[in-house]
């Protein structure tokens, strides 16, 4: 093989990773995206959600896991949505919470909430700011890029036992993100992603996303009970499994302000024992 062939070839690799080559089997369909991507926002419309979940990040070659227990519920309502992630346990970072806000037509904004009362806010465009240790970041739980103007299916692919149409997503140019492309395997039939691949800028692969137990909700719709988020590089690996979920209950605008999360607070244990404490019951308050 001659040189220019090889670098045809690499160009072609290239092209088929950024999703810019179309697959056989379809060819580029703007419009059919935007009806997709239509579809995927409404399935996930709710006055609110509760979810009981467990984050854990593990280490190749190491026995050692990071687990945290967090307390997820939001609303999502037309194009405007909240969201709040709140450690639950271990008691070292409890009542730790992030919430990301967006609004139709403005960017999505995130803080967070340290015990007692720090509050910071975080840069969900392309800081790669880790959400609680894990391979997730903040700008990866606003997904933002579903709001790219340039949105196109490249192809279909079978993904879970599921034929998915391959959607590509493109930021506008300047636009302050850590990827320069996503390529997600959408199921028509039941409006979720099923598969996210995440490539930066120089083109190389970040991570992907996949999704995992796969179940119907009472109301018909359907939602992934577990999300396996894996680095190109393997070294780690972020599992964020739910355990118990509510849809469709009132969450209060209430719910998102710090004074809100301050007052959910457990109250602190007292550093010692208080004096005269005696033998009283476990049962009484």
């Amino acid at each position: 093989m001659n040189a220019l062939s090889r670098r045809r070839r690499q160009l072609l690799l290239t092209a088929i990773a950024l999703g810019v080559a179309p697959a056989a089997s379809a060819s580029r369909d703007s419009a059919g995206a935007d009806e997709l991507i239509t579809r995927v926002v409404a399935a996930r419309q709710t006055i609110g959600y509760r979810v009981r979940a467990q984050l854990v990040r593990t280490t190749a070659g190491s026995e050692q896991r990071d687990v945290k227990q967090l307390l997820i519920k939001g609303r999502r309502r037309g194009d405007d949505s909240k969201a709040l992630y709140q450690v639950l346990w271990p008691a070292p970072v409890a009542g730790q919470t992030v919430v990301i806000e967006k609004t139709a037509g403005q960017d999505a904004r995130a803080w967070m909430f340290t015990p007692p009362d720090h509050v910071a806010s975080l840069n969900p465009h392309g800081s790669g700011e880790a959400f609680f240790g894990s391979d997730l970041t903040i700008e990866d739980l606003a997904e933002e890029f579903w709001h790219w103007p340039t949105q196109e299916i490249v192809g279909e692919d079978s993904f879970a036992q599921r034929r998915c149409k391959i959607l590509v997503s493109r930021p506008p140019a300047g636009a302050p993100t850590s990827y320069a492309l996503v390529r997600t395997w959408v199921a028509p039939d039941i409006a979720l992603p099923l598969f996210i691949e995440e490539f930066g800028k120089d083109g190389a692969l970040i991570k992907h996303i996949t999704a995992e137990r796969i179940t119907q909700r009472r109301d018909d719709s359907w939602t992934a009970a577990r999300v396996v988020i894996e680095p190109a590089d393997r070294r780690t690996r972020t599992v964020l499994e739910g355990s118990r979920a509510d849809r469709d209950i009132e969450i209060p605008d209430a719910d998102f302000t710090v004074e809100r999360i301050k007052a959910s607070l457990p109250a602190a244990p007292p550093a010692t024992e208080p004096t005269g404490a005696g033998s009283a019951g476990a049962g009484r308050p």
